[in-house]
């Protein structure tokens, strides 16, 4: 079974990630397929990026491929090699539009995919969460910049202290999402969205996309760089981080030593 769909009409590419069985959860496969559909060239003037079915947009990183990264590599801390910061980059650096179409759960590494497309269009079951505090682990400072960027600092603090889901309303309030519709319009209002996108002037739209990434904060100093590396890799060789991934699995409850 393919793990990324790929299909394209009225210059739309549509991208699904394929994995319902694991609530579309995204491993380095996927993540590598996925950068390279959207490198790929395609003469599209919009991206639509969905999961499969309709119960989760992604539920994140797969969590049994996340514990064999750890001995194996890439590093999950490495942010110019692992395949989840490269599939991001790539979501940055498309040139024309993407769009996230959110049923349902968009966690972890699923909502760092939403949050690197341009728009959110999602469903009213959407929720959005950041719960790196319940496995003891550390994102990225370019995956935290982009909630910031799209919610303001005090909510992507709450975001990530507390790890608790966000609301398809909270969501729109908070500019995490632009549009939230009922559940059986989301698709439709998303597919509208992506052909009035694709049928506006291309030099113009595309020029739009590259000002405003340019416009974004500069890179962090290399100084901010090598400690927030070391603050992730503390976090991912925790006692603290194989307890939660361990309580994850046997769906039991964990309890954080802080070390």
């Amino acid at each position: 079974m393919e793990s990324v769909l790929v299909e394209e009409t009225d210059r739309v590419l549509r991208v699904t990630l394929n994995a319902p069985e694991r609530g579309n959860s995204v491993d380095r496969a996927m993540l590598s397929r996925l950068e390279e559909v959207l490198r790929g060239g395609s003469g599209a003037r919009a991206v639509l990026l969905r999961g499969a079915g309709e119960r989760s947009f992604c539920t994140g990183y797969n969590i049994e491929e996340l514990v064999r990264e750890l001995s194996e590599g890439p590093s999950v801390t490495d942010e110019a090699s692992h395949p989840l910061e490269k599939a991001l980059r790539a979501l940055d650096e498309c040139p024309v539009p993407t769009i996230a179409l959110v049923h349902g759960n968009a966690y972890g590494a699923g909502c760092e995919l939403a949050c690197a497309c341009d728009l959110r269009v999602a469903a009213d079951d959407a929720r959005f969460c950041m719960p790196p505090a319940k496995l003891g682990v550390l994102y990225s400072a370019s995956g935290t910049r982009r909630l910031i960027e799209l919610t303001g600092v005090a909510a992507t603090k709450e975001m990530f202290f507390t790890a608790e889901p966000v609301s398809a309303e909270r969501a729109l309030a908070l500019g995490l999402a632009n549009r939230v519709v009922a559940k059986g319009g989301a698709t439709e209002e998303a597919e509208k969205l992506a052909r009035t996108i694709a049928s506006n002037a291309p030099l113009s739209v595309r020029g739009a996309k590259e000002i405003v990434r340019r416009l974004r904060a500069p890179a962090l100093d290399a100084d901010s760089v090598r400690a927030i590396a070391r603050l992730r890799e503390e976090c991912f060789r925790s006692r603290d981080f194989a307890a939660a991934t361990q309580a994850f699995l046997t769906k039991t409850r964990v309890d954080f030593e802080g070390r």
